[in-house]
């Protein structure tokens, strides 16, 4: 049994507003909807931004690592597809955790460090107070465009 037990209404209105819609893409994909992430792109960056909810969890009342690896991949990701008109993919990424996050909003910033046929990007993940609680690093290679 967990000892952080979780908002079922938040959870439940989560999961609807996930599988109410069925398209699939950049800026509209499933995993997106759930997490409520919102993506922008400032300059030449790509940012997720999230508001913690209970149902993100891991047992010992936080964040959990893979929401965060997520949000920070996509933010990655997206800057790809934004910057060279077709999507990448993940070929390595790591991930330093630094702080937990129990509550409010995370931001996370992807950049690139290299561009080409391989990309190599970085990306930051903020709380809501500005200090930093994760950063990643990764390869990827691009894909062919559709």
């Amino acid at each position: 049994m967990s000892r952080h037990p979780v908002d079922q209404a938040t959870a439940r209105a989560a999961f609807d507003r996930a599988v109410g819609d069925s398209h699939e893409g950049f800026g509209n994909f499933f995993l997106q909807r759930l997490l409520g992430l919102e993506i922008t792109y400032p300059g030449e960056d790509c940012e997720v931004a999230f508001d913690v909810a209970d149902f993100m969890f891991n047992p010992q009342g936080s964040l959990h690592g893979g929401v965060l690896a997520t949000a920070l991949d996509i933010a990655m990701g997206h800057l790809i597809n934004r910057v060279n008109g077709s999507p990448g993919t993940t070929l390595e990424m790591k991930i330093q955790y630094t702080a937990p996050v129990r509550a409010g909003r995370v931001t996370c910033r992807g950049s690139s460090i290299r561009r080409g046929g391989t990309w190599f990007l970085r990306a930051e993940a903020t709380a809501q107070d500005g200090t930093l609680v994760a950063f990643a690093t990764s390869t990827w290679k691009l894909l062919k465009r559709a």
